[in-house]
């Protein structure tokens, strides 16, 4: 199927979902890609398209419909709440299940750069929801967005499923550092997790716009090995 736009309720507002996957006739596996902040731009569309053509159907919510449309995507981070945003993971939940194409209990989110924090916030919030999580180089997990609620950073305890993680170590944002403390707090609870971190580059390493060797090899090194991961925990 080609890439659409789905519209659902959450709460008093409209929320987009751009929504892409396999034809099937039978119930199978999808993915919550929550995008970076540039939106449901090229990038995450090219992120989409990998996922779908693995096999998977996947949605990416809207999660910036409150804010005023006036404001640039990219600036509209500085808006978002984490109570907000788990309420719009939760009603993508909802409109997954009540899809025949879509098994209720094999769902995974994703996410990159702002994404890859939310993706575990959601596997924090809702803990009975996933099969797993997988973060590429999300920041600010130590803060909570709005200042409600605990951080991201304090729900890990809560996760109960299998996440995968992929960060630079030339990345600011999370440092090499904050990283440090996420696996720490994982392995505190008894999370399984695997980390794979690159040397040599910095922050959104698998956008196809970054052009040095080592971005390139690091975005293909951990593709291969997203679905690998995949294969194992949400087989297609």
């Amino acid at each position: 199927m080609m890439g659409t736009m789905a519209q659902i309720r959450v709460q008093d507002s409209t929320m987009d979902v751009y929504v892409d996957g396999p034809e099937r006739k039978t119930p199978g596996p999808a993915i919550i890609l929550m995008y970076h902040r540039g939106g449901i731009d090229e990038f995450t569309k090219h992120v989409v398209g990998r996922l779908v053509t693995a096999g998977y159907l996947v949605a990416a919510p809207e999660i910036s419909h409150r804010c005023p449309q006036e404001i640039p995507i990219a600036d509209r981070k500085a808006l978002l709440k984490d109570a907000e945003v788990v309420a719009d993971i939760e009603a993508t939940l909802a409109y997954l299940r009540s899809r025949p194409d879509v098994a209720a209990d094999q769902i995974a989110v994703m996410g990159h750069c702002m994404g890859g924090r939310v993706a575990l916030l959601a596997a924090g919030s809702l803990p009975a929801a996933f099969r797993a999580a997988i973060a590429y180089y999300g920041g600010s997990v130590e803060k909570s967005w709005g200042n409600e609620g605990p951080t991201p950073m304090e729900r890990l305890r809560n996760i109960r499923c299998p996440v995968i993680g992929f960060f630079g170590d030339k990345d600011v944002h999370p440092s090499p550092q904050i990283v440090d403390q996420i696996d720490a707090e994982l392995t505190r609870h008894g999370v399984p997790h695997h980390f794979y971190r690159y040397p040599d580059v910095g922050h959104g390493f698998q956008n196809p716009a970054r052009k040095t060797p080592e971005e390139r090899q690091a975005a293909e090194d951990s593709w291969a090995k997203t679905f690998a991961f995949l294969r194992k925990v949400l087989p297609a």
